[in-house]
């Protein structure tokens, strides 16, 4: 077109994100919350993770067991139920494993405790 346009030009600093990159980060401090009840109770109450399991029998006659695990966030406790069907031919029993706190390290429990361990 015969326009003559001048040579590309550096873009203007803008004076408002010039000053925010001159300011200091800004600091922020980790508080460590207590693990209290009430604080537990309020946040997680009826919140329940829930997960499926099957228990496969290796004997002769094995079959293969459905069961709930459902842990519940409230008072970190754990119970195991066995979901049963109609007709399936046993008798319902409530639970195998009853609501109970489980250990962190199951193996230095004191006393007569004895928890399920799986070879998995």
């Amino acid at each position: 077109m015969g326009v003559e346009v001048n040579e590309p030009e550096e873009m203007p600093q803008d004076p408002y994100t010039m000053k925010r990159s001159y300011r200091e980060p800004i600091t922020t401090r980790k508080v460590s919350i207590i693990d209290d009840k009430l604080r537990r109770l309020l946040e997680y109450d009826k919140k329940i993770l829930r997960f499926w399991a099957v228990w496969h029998d290796d004997s002769e006659y094995g079959e293969k067991r459905k069961f709930v695990i459902r842990y519940y966030l409230t008072d970190d406790t754990i119970e195991v139920v066995e979901e049963h069907r109609a007709n399936d031919g046993r008798d319902p029993f409530p639970v195998l494993l009853r609501r109970i706190k489980v250990p962190k390290n199951w193996k230095d429990v004191p006393g007569k405790t004895y928890f399920f361990s799986a070879n998995i």
